[in-house]
């Protein structure tokens, strides 16, 4: 790998984690309405857990992702989630967690004001593809 991919995948990270924080607002709107009164969170501790994919982006932004799964029910609750949400932000979770959308979320989501929503389809779309030009660069 070259000085220029280095950089260039480092500024794909960049980007992945500006477009995690352009998203983050709207979903977080969503979340506080819905998550609060569920009877079955979905937060579960195996969800929670990055796989190889998440440790490529994190690693290109210089964050050290070691876990931990010794002492941890998988089935339980996430190790990042308390009473107020999750306790790491949105760019940092694991992907499947932080785009996980439960059929309540999805509604709610859905029934926002229709040019948000839009908006949201739109930068979460983008994000996808930054992440996968991001993971492909590293395949190739």
């Amino acid at each position: 790998m070259t000085e220029t991919d280095a950089a260039d995948r480092v500024d794909l990270a960049l980007q992945i984690k500006e477009s995690f924080k352009t998203v983050s607002p709207f979903i977080e709107k969503h979340t506080s309405i819905v998550c609060p009164d569920c009877k079955k969170v979905c937060c579960a501790d195996k969800h929670g857990r990055y796989d190889s994919d998440d440790m490529l982006f994190l690693k290109e932004l210089g964050v050290d992702c070691e876990q931990q799964t010794e002492g941890f029910d998988e089935e339980g609750s996430c190790r990042f989630m308390f009473e107020a949400g999750c306790s790491l932000d949105r760019w940092i979770r694991p992907f499947r967690c932080t785009f996980f959308f439960c059929d309540d979320l999805l509604k709610s989501i859905e029934n926002d004001n229709a040019k948000l929503y839009r908006a949201f389809i739109d930068y979460f779309q983008h994000l996808v593809s930054l992440r996968q030009e991001l993971l492909g660069s590293d395949r190739v």
